[in-house]
């Protein structure tokens, strides 16, 4: 498998992985968690295994550390974007209490 091909592997699985990612780890944790799971180390060398062949593709250091700028400029996106639905806040006007005019 070429470079090419093999980064659009790893770089779906980045998009993947983030969309169901726990917001309580930070961004060394949630990398290290990736890199085990998707690219895990054996015998010294990363590997990414290759769904459509179930063979395992060995994945330079040039590509890892692409893929480490990637995850964490998606994450920075990501979490940017939860800190503003949470910091949005309902603006109501003020309610009228008409129990006052009742006779």
């Amino acid at each position: 498998m070429d470079n090419k091909k093999l980064w659009l592997k790893i770089s779906g699985s980045i998009n993947y992985y983030l969309q169901y990612y726990s917001k309580r780890l930070s961004n060394e944790e949630l990398w290290i968690d990736y890199i085990e799971y998707v690219l895990p180390e054996e015998d010294g060398v990363h590997t990414y295994l290759d769904k459509q062949t179930l063979q395992r593709v060995v994945v330079d250091n040039e590509i890892i550390e692409k893929a480490k700028s990637a995850f964490k400029e998606r994450l920075e996106k990501k979490r940017a974007k939860e800190e503003l639905i949470v910091k949005e806040e309902k603006v109501l006007a003020k309610v009228i209490d008409f129990s006052k005019y009742r006779k």
